[in-house]
C-alpha cells in the first residue's frame, strides 16, 4: 500500500510538472515568416540568436550574354541576434556573414542593424498591432555572378536580386492580425509589411525599390505553417517598364540600355513551418518560389534582334527575371536570455486549452466511470486500488481547473 502511495503521489508531480512546462513553453513573442517581420517586438530583456543556411541551384551565365549556361551551385548564411529593449522596442544585428554566390569564393555579404518600435499594449495578445522598422544595411561585395553582365562592381543583378554597394536606408510599416483573442478556436496569423529600401549614394538611386510583404500562418501550441508573398519592385512612376542605362563601366563597350518590367521585379511565393520546443530552440524550414513573369525580350535578345517596339524606345539589349527559381532555407533559433511574455504566456494557456489530447480524454472517461462505482465494505485489495486511483485522478482534474482558471501574469 505505501508503494501504490508513493507512486500515485509520483505520477501527480509529474502530470503537474508537465502541465507547468507546457504553458511556460519558450515562445518568441517577435517571431515573423521569411520575409515578413512582426509588429512584436522580443520581450524585455529578452536574446534571441538566429542561423540560417541559404541554398539553391541556378541556371547562371557568365558575364557576357553570349556565356553558355550551367548549373551552379549557390548560398549563404546568415546571423542574427535580437535584444528586447523594452516591452514596445527591440534591436537587431543581422549579417550574410558568408556568402558562396559571390565570385568565385566565399566572402561577406552584408550587415544590417535595425530598430523596431510598436504601439506599447503588447503585454497582452491584441487583435491588430502596429509597428515601425528602421534600418541600415551595407553591403561589402565586390564583386559576384551576374544576370548575363548586369553588374559593375558589387552593384547590379545576382541571382538573389539586385545588389547594390555600400549603405542603404531601408523602412517598414508593419501590422499584425491575431485572430486568438477573438476566436481561440482559430489561431490564424496575418502579417503585412510595406515599406522602402534606398541606397545612399546618389548614382545608385536608380536601384531603389519599395518593399511589399503579406503572409498569414496557422501558429499551433508546438508548430506552425505559413504562406508568405513578396515583391520587391524599382522606384517608377507607375506599371511601365524602368529603364535603365549605362555605359561602359557596366562590362561593355559601348552604352547599354534595357527595361525591367513591372512583372520582372523580384516576386516569389515562400511556403514553410517551424517546430518549436518547450527549451526555445525553434527549428524553420522555408522554400521560396520565384513566381516573376518576364514581359517583352530576353537576355538572349540584343541589338536588331529586339522587337521594334523596343527598339523605337531606344533599347539594345533585352532583360528577364532570371533570378533563382526556387531556394530551400534551414533555420535555427535559441534564447540565450528569456523571461516568458504575459502575452505569449496567455498564447500557450488559450492553446493548450484547445488542444484535444488523449490524456485528458482518457482521464475524464475514467473519473466518470469511477464516480458511478461505489466501494463495498470489507474491500480487498484490488477494491483499495481502485478507491486510490480514483483519490489520484480527483488531485489531478482539481489541479488542472487550477491551471485553466489562474490568468497568466507577466
Amino acid at each position: 500500500m505505501q508503494y501504490r502511495a508513493a507512486l500515485s503521489v509520483l505520477c501527480l508531480l509529474l502530470c503537474v510538472a508537465q502541465a507547468h512546462a507546457q504553458t511556460t513553453l519558450r515562445r518568441g513573442r517577435g517571431e515573423g515568416f521569411y520575409n515578413c517581420e512582426s509588429a512584436n517586438t522580443v520581450g524585455s530583456g529578452n536574446v534571441w540568436g538566429t542561423a540560417r543556411a541559404t541554398g539553391y541551384i541556378w541556371d547562371a551565365k557568365q558575364d557576357t550574354v553570349t556565356g553558355e549556361s550551367q548549373p551552379v551551385p549557390q548560398g549563404f548564411l546568415h546571423a542574427r541576434f535580437d535584444v528586447g529593449l523594452f516591452d514596445f522596442a527591440s534591436v537587431s544585428v543581422e549579417s550574410r556573414a558568408l556568402a558562396m554566390l559571390y565570385g568565385k569564393h566565399p566572402q561577406v555579404g552584408d550587415v544590417k542593424g535595425a530598430a523596431k518600435l510598436t504601439w506599447p499594449n503588447n503585454k497582452d495578445l491584441r487583435f491588430a498591432g502596429p509597428g515601425l522598422e528602421l534600418a541600415y544595411v551595407h553591403s561589402f561585395v565586390k564583386d559576384f555572378i551576374s544576370l548575363g553582365g548586369y553588374r559593375s562592381g558589387g552593384t547590379g543583378f545576382a541571382s538573389c536580386g539586385p545588389l547594390t554597394e555600400g549603405g542603404k536606408l531601408q523602412m517598414r510599416a508593419l501590422c499584425d492580425l491575431d485572430l486568438l483573442p477573438l476566436a481561440t478556436f482559430l489561431p490564424l496569423k496575418a502579417m503585412f509589411n510595406l515599406g522602402f529600401r534606398m541606397p545612399l549614394r546618389q548614382e545608385l538611386r536608380e536601384f531603389s525599390q519599395y518593399l511589399v510583404y503579406a503572409g498569414v500562418a496557422y501558429v499551433g501550441f508546438n508548430f506552425d505553417v505559413f504562406v508568405e508573398y513578396s515583391f520587391e519592385g524599382f522606384f517608377n512612376r507607375g506599371v511601365e517598364p524602368k529603364l535603365f542605362a549605362h555605359e561602359s563601366d557596366w562590362n561593355w563597350s559601348s552604352e547599354k540600355r534595357w527595361e525591367v518590367a513591372f512583372s520582372e521585379n523580384p516576386m516569389y511565393i515562400s511556403l514553410g513551418g517551424r517546430y518549436r520546443y518547450p527549451s526555445g530552440i525553434v527549428l524553420y524550414a522555408c522554400v521560396p518560389l520565384l513566381i516573376s513573369v518576364n514581359q517583352g525580350s530576353t537576355m538572349e535578345l540584343k541589338g536588331n534582334n529586339l522587337p521594334r517596339s523596343e527598339q523605337d524606345r531606344g533599347i539594345t539589349d533585352g532583360f528577364d527575371p532570371w533570378y533563382a527559381k526556387w531556394k530551400l532555407v534551414l533555420q535555427l533559433s535559441f534564447p540565450f536570455r528569456y523571461r516568458q511574455t504575459g502575452a505569449e504566456m496567455r498564447r500557450n494557456f488559450l492553446l493548450l486549452k484547445n488542444r484535444k489530447g488523449r490524456k485528458k480524454i482518457d482521464i475524464d472517461q475514467r473519473l466518470k466511470i469511477l464516480e458511478q462505482s461505489k466501494p463495498e465494505a470489507g474491500a480487498q485489495p484490488e477494491e483499495e486500488k481502485e478507491i486510490s486511483e480514483k483519490d489520484r485522478l480527483e488531485a489531478i482534474r482539481k489541479r488542472r481547473e487550477e491551471i485553466q482558471q489562474k490568468e497568466p501574469k507577466e
